[in-house]
């Protein structure tokens, strides 16, 4: 990627970025080519702030958000939406409430009014709550017989023990039958505000202006009562492994998860086991995992590696769908890969084609006003330096076959992983 194509990438002189006085930060990208544009942003409140007893509740609320306003009922809210093809969607995880849209330039002030009341003006009327509930019921139920959905929970319950990040984001049954309007309300009283807001843009609209229309719109929106989400406990690495399999009759395939502390999206350390990463379980045929697993010894449907993105404690594992009668073989030359990827360095080979490929691909993250959205709100997210992006291949560059022999050395521990499974017992 030579020095003209890098600068034309987005940076510190053509992102424009804003903090208002109430504690709201704007980011915008322009896309004068495009007639539409795509926004995406975050409240700094997820289920990190659910009360005792109470889980799946700012899941559950973000869902209501959509059912009406104050000023609009369900169906005439989503009529104005749809009536000038645009979207508006909310969800929730750990740390933050998440939502994204797209409209057309000139309906831009419509569709940042409606979302304005939907996140501080909600109804949460009666019926959508009954429904929703119903809803999860099913989902749950569903949950239960899921080989992935019960492997994934239990990774994360043994995992994380006693912290926060152990627990479903969804809930529970138990949780979700008690939540009432009241919980909600008062929820939303405590948590929802502009301050720590971040809201992202990209499209054809001038950024100063939609700055202006931004804040001319939000600038409303108060609440001196709003409280800030508890900090993030602390985590402990396991310091031993740990094995479970819980039994699901009846099934064909089961699922797998063998797992490590991974660097979080902070740590200097994540570009490079990032790149280990796609070595280890991406590339190509989900990398050298779905090699050995999968195409050479035929003991896996599918077999890859992930690196979970985020802030606080992090996760890097290995996930397989294998046929039951297969699954301890399955593990075992699993961690013959892990052996080889914590004790020899990665080829020159691997090395030079997943570079290419990590940075081939930064480029087409950017194809669209939603990529660039999603890069504009993780640059804020995770305070990143407006040049990120045009940094990143140098920083690429740099990574050699010994750093990610030592990275991979200092997270995967092999007599400390945990191990989950799901599936038929045989």
């Amino acid at each position: 990627m030579d020095n003209l194509y890098i600068n034309s990438l987005p940076g510190a002189d053509t992102i424009f970025r804003k903090t208002f006085d109430n504690g709201s930060t704007f980011l915008a990208y322009p896309n004068p080519t495009s007639p539409a544009v795509f926004f995406r942003g975050l409240l700094p409140v997820g289920s990190l702030s659910d009360p005792a007893g109470k889980s799946g509740l700012a899941n559950l609320l973000a869902a209501m958000l959509s059912t009406g306003t104050v000023k609009h009922n369900f169906q005439e809210l989503n009529n104005l939406i749809e009536s000038c093809g645009a979207s508006i969607s909310i969800s929730s995880g750990s740390l933050a409430t998440l939502f994204s849209g797209q409209c057309l330039k000139e309906d831009l002030p419509l569709i940042l009014g409606l979302l304005l009341e939907m996140l501080s003006q909600p109804a949460f009327p009666q019926t959508h709550l009954e429904r929703l509930k119903q809803q999860l019921t099913v989902v749950f139920k569903m949950q239960a017989q899921s080989t992935e959905e019960m492997t994934a929970q239990a990774f994360d319950r043994l995992y994380y023990r006693d912290h926060p990040y152990a627990i479903p984001e969804l809930g529970f049954p138990e949780t979700i039958s008690s939540i009432s309007q009241d919980d909600l309300q008062a929820f939303h009283r405590g948590y929802f505000g502009p301050k720590g807001m971040v809201f992202t843009i990209s499209g054809g609209m001038d950024s100063e202006k939609t700055a202006e229309l931004f804040n001319q719109i939000f600038a409303s929106w108060e609440n001196p009562n709003q409280a800030e989400q508890i900090a993030l406990p602390e985590w402990q690495p396991h310091r031993q492994a740990i094995r479970e399999h819980i039994s699901i009759p009846e099934k064909s395939q089961s699922n797998l998860i063998v797992g490590t502390n991974a660097p979080n999206a902070l740590n200097p350390d994540r570009q490079i086991s990032a790149l280990g990463n796609n070595i280890l379980g991406q590339f190509g045929m989900m990398g050298r995992i779905g090699e050995a697993v999968r195409e050479r010894s035929g003991l896996a449907y599918y077999a890859g590696s992930s690196l979970e993105s985020g802030l606080g404690p992090s996760t890097w594992k290995v996930n397989a769908g294998v046929n039951p009668n297969n699954l301890e073989k399955a593990i075992d030359k699993i961690i013959d890969e892990l052996k080889r990827f914590t004790n020899e360095p990665v080829s020159r080979e691997e090395l030079e084609d997943v570079k290419s490929q990590t940075i081939g691909q930064i480029p087409l993250s950017l194809e669209s006003n939603a990529g660039i959205a999603s890069f504009l709100l993780g640059l804020q997210r995770y305070n990143r330096d407006l040049n990120h992006l045009r940094n990143l291949p140098e920083t690429i560059e740099k990574i050699t076959a010994q750093m990610i022999l030592e990275d991979a050395q200092k997270y995967w521990h092999l007599d400390q992983l945990v191990i989950t499974s799901a599936g038929s017992t045989k």
